[in-house]
């Protein structure tokens, strides 16, 4: 059995009401849900929050609730923790429970395809825990970063690393792009992930995506962003 389950906590600082923020005519949350009842391969569909404006918008569309305990609600909750809670409490439910996709609340850069996709790459490799969707670093590549101490810019990683200036010679490197992280249930019992996505196993692989598609929603740009992806009729796959 497939699951999706979408985190969606309330409480944002950034907007208020973030995941049921009206983007495009919809509530912010109600995209990720839409693109998981789309999924082929997806079986039940679930929404953890700990709000009930954006477990009504789940009811509506037909998601089961998974209401977020106490003990992770709050801004500085490890998401991981609610992942694994989450997880633990539709295998109770779901004793058939093999797959698990999780989604963000607050993106509308997904869709019901690119759910798929990375559920037949799990099926079609008995020796993947994962799939996730990234994209590829460019000028916000981990060896242009910095950081700032006593006032002054000095580099990142090693002060003694001579970094170019000609980014294509960097090795490539990857960032999560808030799009699917498909994981085999016991793979949040392990907790032997890449860090900080612990619950992804050891072997994951990758779906590469556009830069513009590691887009989810912070603030009020975030949201004219989205509206142009929508209006436009973007795809989430290049």
């Amino acid at each position: 059995m497939n699951v999706a389950i979408i985190t969606a906590r309330a409480g944002s600082k950034s907007i208020i009401n973030k995941n049921v923020y009206p983007v495009a005519g919809k509530p912010l949350v109600a995209y990720p849900i839409q693109a998981a009842l789309d999924a082929r391969h997806v079986d039940k569909v679930f929404l953890d929050t700990d709000g009930d404006e954006i477990a009504e918008v789940g009811r509506r569309m037909g998601c089961e609730i998974l209401w977020r305990p106490e003990a992770l609600r709050g801004d500085d909750v490890n998401h991981g923790d609610v992942i694994k809670h989450d997880v633990e409490s539709v295998g109770a439910r779901e004793p058939d429970l093999a797959n698990v996709v999780l989604l963000l609340g607050n993106t509308v850069m997904i869709d019901g395809a690119l759910i798929d996709e990375s559920l037949e790459m799990l099926a079609a490799d008995s020796a993947l825990d994962s799939v996730m969707s990234l994209w590829e670093a460019a000028d916000d590549h981990p060896l242009r970063a910095l950081e700032i101490r006593d006032g002054l810019v000095v580099p990142y990683a090693d002060a003694n690393r001579q970094v170019s200036t000609a980014r294509q010679s960097y090795p490539k490197a990857y960032y999560y792009d808030q799009g699917v992280w498909t994981f085999r249930k016991q793979c949040v019992e392990r907790r032997d992930g890449p860090s900080p996505w612990w619950w992804m196993g050891k072997r994951s692989k990758p779906i590469i995506r556009q830069w513009v598609t590691g887009r989810d929603i912070h603030g009020p740009l975030d949201v004219s962003i989205a509206e142009w992806w929508l209006a436009a009729g973007r795809k989430v796959k290049p």
